[in-house]
């Protein structure tokens, strides 16, 4: 068809950016993830389910598995059956939690989409000036003065160059982004089913080899679905969270492992090694830039402050989930 001058334009949508100058903010990316349960279900009906599908197995009619008979003691303690692989697992697959994730920047985005049995809804790159998108800092490059101020020119040189290249016209924002670093800040909607997230968090919570972001992401997500059901703090509770990291154990002296830092405090007692068994002689708080402040240092770092909140949040619905249930 011919172009009609005569139609109305339609509305985009998405502001369009020619001939703005970028802006950047630059924040600590610990303090900048944002980590938000959107959609679950409620307790009853996750309680409800896990009782239907562990008692179907020996029921004679459907009616024997009506939650109504149980009291709740027993639909709780039937959930941990389910959530520990004492019982049929099938019914956590049912059982859908969706997180809005924040603040992250696409090295975290990789990490996060790895995971493929998640469903992800991404904030498009395409045709969305990312211009005035924030950069997303590690605690370590704050922490080093002349390396961050070369860090900031990177990053704001490359924000430049994109947008010259976009307003040249010539240039479109899909072949303009591949300049950009991969601190510029993004958002992803994530969906798990219960026994999958359940996966994520015991594998992204691994201090050692995972990020320290990926740390945080899956505590925070474990904090949410806590929330829901204090069940789960028996799989992703703070035992889980604090525990050693074995892949890391059973591969460090076997040169096959991602052997980047010292075991830490959580995993010291689980192995002997050289102090050169790694790609650093220290421990990851320890790596934490040439001159960090005396109130971030060592087992004060950034993400330990962050880390120790969040486990103290588990930790009261833990306590609180006992006493409920009188243990």
């Amino acid at each position: 068809m011919p172009q009609n001058t005569n139609l109305e334009p339609v509305t985009l949508p998405m502001p369009l950016r020619f001939g703005e100058d970028p802006q950047t903010e630059f924040v600590n990316d610990l303090d900048a993830l944002r980590v938000e349960l959107v959609d679950s279900p409620t307790a009853e009906q996750i309680r409800n389910v896990a009782y239907r599908y562990v008692k179907a197995t020996w029921a004679d009619s459907p009616e024997e598995t009506d939650p109504l008979n149980a009291t709740q003691r027993t639909l709780s303690e039937t959930l941990e059956d389910v959530l520990q692989f004492r019982a049929l697992p099938a019914g956590m697959e049912a059982m859908s939690f969706t997180f809005l994730v924040g603040g992250i920047d696409l090295q975290t985005v990789t990490h996060l989409i790895r995971h493929r049995a998640g469903t992800f809804a991404a904030q498009c790159t395409g045709d969305r000036w990312q211009s005035h998108s924030r950069a997303l800092v590690p605690a370590a490059v704050e922490n080093s003065p002349e390396i961050y101020e070369r860090w900031k020119n990177h990053v704001e040189a490359g924000k430049k160059l994109y947008s010259d290249m976009i307003d040249t016209r010539k240039i479109s924002i899909m072949d303009a982004r591949t300049v950009l670093p991969r601190a510029v800040e993004t958002f992803y909607y994530a969906r798990f089913n219960l026994k999958d997230l359940i996966g994520f968090i015991r594998q992204r919570c691994d201090k050692q080899i995972q990020p320290a972001v990926d740390n945080l992401m899956a505590a925070k997500m474990a904090l949410e679905v806590c929330k829901v059901i204090p069940e789960a703090a028996t799989v992703i509770g703070t035992k889980t969270l604090t525990g050693p990291a074995m892949h890391y154990v059973r591969n460090l002296r076997a040169g096959t492992g991602t052997n980047l830092y010292w075991p830490d405090s959580d995993t010291d007692e689980k192995i002997e090694y050289h102090p050169n068994d790694t790609i650093y002689q220290a421990e990851r708080d320890d790596v934490n830039g040439t001159n960090p402040p005396e109130d971030q240092a060592g087992e004060n770092s950034k993400f330990r402050q962050h880390w120790n909140s969040l486990l103290g949040e588990i930790r009261d619905l833990e306590t609180d989930y006992r006493d409920r249930m009188g243990r």
